[in-house]
């Protein structure tokens, strides 16, 4: 049996729901936090560190892709040496990769820290969400993960607002001062209220953890550079093509291995998975772009400073904490695809006025638009992940929560790469416009059009 499935045989602090959720919600609103939170910090350190757009958009990658192999990898460590343990573990690298952003003298050094920082903070939401779902079975988990997103919203509604304030009062740094902070805390209390779990001999899948972080690095690193001075020259499309080849091999490794893999792709068999992993994998491909992206937008084409750009992603945060639940318990009585497509139908309104936007754009028109794509993005992802924890029998849960972070963590990171291709070293320039808001607009017609393939069964007819 592979370290993925054995997962279920986890053991958290305890019985109760709302014990369990009480120490690990706030570590996953903590790992969501640390990609918001940076976003408004991003001109800032343009500045102070006198480098281009195509250096910085790796304070935001480094961390997506450290946390995309994070997240495989805290399967197996859950299994092998126990959940409290991975758990403090990540906490710990969370922690420390805050604490090395802080005393950063250049791009590099910063990279090198959020990856530190990523490979604890994505190991947190996975053993999360795994948790909570197998404690809320599947009569409750609509309303289970639509409670839980609603407070993961936190992240992206006081993250870029309250980046934005310490960025202009204090200086970015103090943004990572802040996260170390909060991180010692909720490893105090995790501390205090988890047990140790039961270990097992699970065997970490390293030739298929080397391919897919080699194959992801490089691909993203390729389209970085593809943005930056030296363009698509022969070293990019040669990065680019072993990018490629490497996770043409991952593929063929991870099916030979099967159940073993360190990503079981014997999970998308399960009918309407493939599916769900597809539309979240494009909601990460708009949601990071959007937090790396405004601020950049903000100061460059509107002329906003970086606690302005910060307080309007407020409405953003609202939009999703409203949304989310409500369309959680809504999945749970209705066609999951209904509420995909009115999110989508949101969202993309909201993108498509966003295009039409410049330096005259008042800014309650900018306030009215980041709510609208909270409550759309919001519908989209609460019955989105109910559906695929529906149709996942229940030793697949595991695995299925393992490759939903990771494609959504690595659309992430493409979306910010394909945003600083667009928007070239210089930054977002007035000649650059609105062009870039083009690649959620395409996100969400992918989304509308995926959610016809997405499981259609009642909650009554949900897996055993």
């Amino acid at each position: 049996m592979s370290s993925l499935s054995d997962t279920s045989k986890f053991s958290t602090a305890g019985p109760s729901l709302a014990a369990t959720a009480a120490v690990l919600i706030p570590g996953g609103v903590l790992a969501l936090l640390s990609t918001t939170v940076v976003g408004v910090a991003v001109p800032d350190m343009v500045g102070d560190f006198g480098a281009g757009v195509d250096a910085a958009q790796w304070v935001t990658t480094a961390y997506l892709l450290a946390a995309g192999v994070a997240i495989p990898v805290s399967g197996w460590a859950s299994v092998r040496f126990g959940v409290r343990t991975a758990w403090l573990v990540a906490i710990g690298l969370f922690t420390l990769g805050s604490l090395l952003a802080v005393f950063a003298t250049d791009f590099g050094f910063l990279t090198l820290a959020r990856v530190v920082q990523g490979a604890g903070g994505g190991a947190l939401e996975p053993v999360m969400l795994t948790a909570l779902a197998r404690i809320a079975g599947p009569q409750r988990i609509g309303r289970v993960m639509g409670s839980t997103a609603a407070v993961m919203s936190l992240g992206p509604l006081a993250g870029p607002a309250l980046g934005g304030v310490v960025v202009d009062m204090l200086g970015w740094r103090w943004t990572f001062v802040f996260t170390a902070v909060i991180a010692f805390l909720v490893l105090l209390g995790s501390l205090f209220v988890l047990r140790a779990g039961e270990r097992q001999k699970a065997q970490l899948d390293t030739p298929g953890l080397v391919l897919l972080a080699v194959s992801t690095t490089l691909g993203l690193y390729g389209l970085s550079r593809g943005a930056s001075a030296d363009g698509f020259d022969a070293l990019t499309i040669a990065t680019l093509a072993v990018g490629g080849a490497t996770l043409i091999g991952f593929v063929f490794w991870a099916r030979h291995k099967g159940e073993h893999a360190i990503v079981d792709l014997g999970t998308f068999t399960s009918r309407g998975f493939g599916p769900a992993v597809s539309i979240m994998a494009l909601m990460g491909a708009a949601i990071y772009p959007l937090f790396f992206g405004l601020p950049l937008f903000y100061a460059g084409i509107a002329g906003l400073d970086a606690t302005t750009a910060g307080l309007l992603m407020i409405p953003y945060g609202l939009g999703t904490l409203i949304a989310m639940p409500i369309a959680g318990r809504l999945s749970d009585r209705i066609d999951g695809r209904l509420l995909v497509w009115a999110g989508t139908v949101i969202a993309l309104a909201g993108f498509l006025i966003l295009l039409t936007t410049g330096r005259t754009t008042p800014l309650w028109v900018f306030a009215g638009l980041s709510l609208t794509i909270g409550i759309g993005l919001g519908s989209i992802g609460s019955p989105t992940v109910s559906t695929l924890y529906r149709v996942l029998p229940g030793a697949l849960v595991p695995s299925g929560s393992t490759i939903l972070f990771v494609v959504n963590q690595l659309g992430g990171a493409l979306g910010v790469a394909l945003l600083v291709l667009l928007i070239g070293n210089a930054g977002w320039t007035p000649s650059v416009g609105t062009t870039p808001f083009w690649l959620p607009v395409i996100a969400m017609l992918g989304i509308a059009l995926i959610a016809t393939r997405l499981q259609s069964r009642s909650p009554s007819a949900a897996r055993d």
